[in-house]
C-alpha cells in the first residue's frame, strides 16, 4: 500500500481501510475499461512508429507489445478479491511502466522527443483520471514520469529546447492532473463519509427496531405488507409487575423514579439475554416477555421459569441494596397465541390469545414475591421443579384455576438423594414462595 497512514488512531486506520476498499470496488469498472483501451491505443500507435521510421518498427513493437500485455494482465487481476488491497500499488506500477515504454519508444525513434511529448501527456491523463489513482499514488506516478522523461532526454543527448519543452508540458500536465485527482479523491471521501453516516444511522435504527420487532416481521414490513399476523402453536408468556413502585412515585423525584425503573428493567434485559427469553414490551412498571414466538426455543417453559427465578432474585437484591420496599409478582402461561404488528406510524409487536390473558390475570392475583403459572406450564415444568398444591384460585371474572407452588429446582446430587435448590421467595429459603396455577 502506498503511503501507509502514520500516527493514526485505530479508528482512523479502520476508516481509511474501509474507504480504500470501497474506492477500489468503485474504481474497478473504470480500470476494466481504461486499461484495455490504453493497451489498444498503445499498439495502434505502431502505425505512427512505421510512418516515422519503418526500420524501427520491430524495435518499437518489442517495447509496446509487452506493456500492452501487462495492462491486460492487470485487468484480469481485478477479478481477484485481493486486488482491492493492492489496487493502488498495482495501478501505479502499471502507469509508470507505461510511461517507461513510451520513453523508450521515443528514444528509438529519430528525434522522438521533438514531437513525442504528447505520448507522455496521455499517460499522465490515465494516471490522474482513468485509472482512478488516489493522490499519493498519482503523485508518485507523475514524479516517476517526469524523472523517466528527463533520464531518457539525458541518455538521448537532447537539446536544451527538448529539455525545456518536454518538462514544461509534462510538469504542467502533472500539476493539472494532480489537482483533478485531489478534487476527485475529496469528493469520494465526502461521499464515503455520508454513506458511512447513513449506514450507521440505518444500523442504529434497525438495532432499535429489532428490540420491538422480530427479524422476520421487519423483513415483511420492508416488503410492504400492511397486516402481519402469525399463529404460534406453543409459547410461554410472562408478566412481571414491580410491587411498591406506584407508592414510590409519590415520594421520589420523577428523575429518580425513572432511573430506578430503568435500572431494574435493564437487569431484566440482561436476564433475557442469558436465558433466551424475548422481551415484548413494558407497560408502566410491568415487564412482558415471551418464549417460542420470535425464535423457537427448545424447552421454552423452562427458559421462562429460569427468567422468573432470576427476576425475583434481581428485584430482591436491588431492593436490599437500595433499601427500597420493592418486590415483584409474576404470572406465566403456556399455549397457542397469535403474534403480529399493529399500527403503521409506530408499529408495535404484540401477542393475543388465552395464554396472554391468563398470564396477565395470574400476575394480578399473585402475592408480592411469587410466581403464578398456568396448568399447561406446570405440566412442562414438573419434571425439574418441585410443586405444592395450593387449591383453587378464582379470578375477578369468575374463572377458577387450580394453583400450585413452585418450591425449588430439582438437583440430582447423588443416587437416592434429592436436593431441592431454593429459589428467591421459595419455601426452601426463609422468605415467601413461588406459586404455580392450574388453568
Amino acid at each position: 500500500m502506498i503511503f501507509p497512514a502514520l500516527k493514526r488512531s485505530d479508528a482512523d486506520r479502520d476508516e481509511e481501510k474501509r474507504f480504500r476498499a470501497r474506492y477500489a470496488v468503485r474504481s474497478i469498472p473504470f480500470v476494466r475499461v481504461s486499461l484495455p483501451l490504453a493497451a489498444t491505443l498503445y499498439l495502434f500507435f505502431l502505425g505512427w512508429d512505421y510512418y516515422i521510421d519503418p526500420t524501427a518498427l520491430v524495435y518499437t513493437l518489442s517495447v509496446r507489445l509487452p506493456f500492452s500485455f501487462f495492462a491486460i494482465v492487470v485487468v484480469s487481476l481485478t477479478f481477484l478479491e485481493s486486488f482491492e488491497r493492492w489496487s493502488q500499488t498495482v495501478l501505479c506500477v502499471t502507469v509508470i511502466l507505461g510511461a517507461a515504454g513510451i520513453a523508450i519508444v521515443l528514444k528509438i525513434l529519430p528525434d522522438g522527443y521533438t514531437f513525442g511529448t504528447p505520448g507522455l501527456l496521455l499517460v499522465i491523463m490515465y494516471a490522474c483520471g482513468a485509472t482512478r489513482l488516489l493522490t499519493p499514488a498519482a503523485t508518485i506516478a507523475c514524479v516517476a514520469i517526469v524523472a523517466i522523461a528527463n533520464v531518457m532526454l539525458f541518455v538521448n543527448n537532447a537539446s536544451a529546447f527538448q529539455f525545456l519543452n518536454t518538462n514544461f508540458f509534462v510538469i504542467s500536465a502533472s500539476l493539472i492532473g494532480l489537482a483533478y485527482t485531489a478534487l476527485l479523491e475529496s469528493t469520494e471521501r465526502l461521499a464515503f463519509r455520508l454513506e458511512e453516516g447513513v449506514l450507521k444511522d440505518k444500523a442504529a435504527s434497525e438495532s432499535l427496531l429489532r428490540n420491538f420487532l422480530p427479524d422476520r416481521i421487519m423483513k415483511r414490513l420492508r416488503e410492504g405488507e400492511g397486516s402481519i399476523a402469525e399463529g404460534v402453536g406453543e409459547a410461554t408468556v410472562l408478566f412481571a409487575d414491580i410491587c411498591g413502585f406506584t407508592t414510590l412515585t409519590h415520594r421520589l423525584a420523577p428523575g429518580h423514579v425513572v432511573e430506578m425503573l430503568s435500572a431494574i428493567f435493564t437487569k431484566f434485559d440482561d436476564i433475557t439475554d442469558s436465558t433466551g427469553v424475548e422481551k415484548v414490551k413494558t407497560i408502566g412498571d410491568c415487564y412482558m416477555v415471551v418464549t417460542g414466538v420470535r425464535t423457537p426455543v427448545p424447552k421454552s417453559a423452562e427458559a421462562m421459569a429460569e427468567f422468573a427465578i432470576e427476576a425475583l432474585a434481581c428485584v430482591r437484591a436491588y431492593a436490599e441494596e437500595n433499601d427500597l420496599p420493592l418486590q415483584v409478582r409474576i404470572g406465566m402461561a403456556t399455549g397457542s397465541v397469535v403474534s403480529g404488528v399493529i399500527g403503521t406510524r409506530v408499529p408495535i409487536f404484540d401477542l393475543w390469545g388465552e395464554p396472554v390473558n391468563n398470564a396477565a390475570r395470574l400476575q394480578q392475583e399473585a402475592q408480592p414475591g411469587t410466581i403464578q403459572v398456568s396448568e399447561s406450564t406446570f405440566w412442562r415444568l414438573r419434571q425439574k421443579y418441585e410443586f405444592e398444591d395450593l387449591g383453587v384460585l378464582t379470578f375477578k371474572h369468575g374463572e377458577k384455576i387450580n394453583a400450585y407452588a413452585l418450591t425449588g429446582r430439582k438437583v440430582a446430587a447423588s443416587p437416592g438423594l434429592r436436593v431441592i435448590s431454593g429459589v428467591p421467595g421459595s419455601a426452601t429459603e426463609t422468605r415467601g414462595k413461588v406459586v404455580i396455577a392450574h388453568e
